[in-house]
């Protein structure tokens, strides 16, 4: 899908999907960890086939974490980071493992390192007044 695809989340909303993000992120990161470790062990054993086979396994591991993340509505980009439409239609909510709450946006043309607190109250869902 591509990102004008996603439904729009204000704040409120998107936040309520951290703790799902979270558990996806946290098994999608476990499944990775014992694939290397995995890894470790069997390369003892083999050779350059143990590395090719780890970097499939890893692959197939981020393919299913964005999967299920897009099936909820969210943007997955980047290394367990994720965007949400915002309110605003140039501006996505910014979310990334470790965070336990969206704290960040960034312009829909930048990435992750251009990230900026919110600031925006229309992307809390409450509507600005021009009296």
């Amino acid at each position: 899908m591509r990102a004008e695809e996603f439904p729009i989340f204000t704040l409120e909303q998107a936040n309520m999907l951290v703790p799902r993000l979270m558990e996806l992120t946290t098994e999608a990161i476990q499944e990775v960890d014992h694939a290397k470790a995995r890894q470790k062990t069997e390369s003892i054993l083999n050779s350059a086939d143990v590395v090719e086979n780890l970097e499939t396994e890893i692959a197939e591991i981020l393919q299913r974490w964005s999967q299920r993340v897009a099936e909820m509505g969210v943007y997955p980009k980047g290394y367990f980071t994720c965007d949400f439409r915002s309110p605003d239609p140039s501006t996505y909510l910014c979310w990334t493992y470790g965070e336990h709450e969206i704290k960040h946006t960034h312009k829909v043309w930048e990435s992750f390192k251009d990230r900026k607190p919110i600031d925006d109250p229309r992307l809390n869902g409450i509507s600005m007044s021009l009296n």
